[in-house]
């Protein structure tokens, strides 16, 4: 396996860790999710399941070392992530 199988393995992880993370705030908040992620987005608190995903991930390496962020198919978490990873 090359190294960058073994890294879109590695996204791939990060991406269902994310999901994980993601179905736990929805349970977690019920009603209010939709409040709290507005909130989270609205206000310079992170994005703690974004944030996870971006250290998991190392998208900044995955760019550096073999293409474009963007060329990751991350579907509808592609402006989520992103807007973290570029928040700092």
């Amino acid at each position: 396996m090359t190294s960058l199988e073994q890294f879109r393995l590695h996204v791939e992880e990060a991406l269902r860790r994310y999901w994980e993370c993601v179905k736990a705030e929805e349970e977690e908040y019920a009603e209010d999710y939709e409040r709290v992620t507005f909130m989270e987005y609205e206000a310079p608190a992170p994005d703690p399941c974004a944030e996870a995903f971006s250290r998991l991930v190392a998208v900044g390496a995955y760019g550096e070392a073999w293409g474009r962020r963007e060329d990751l198919d991350l579907g509808a978490l592609r402006e989520r992530v992103y807007g973290a990873l570029d928040k700092g």
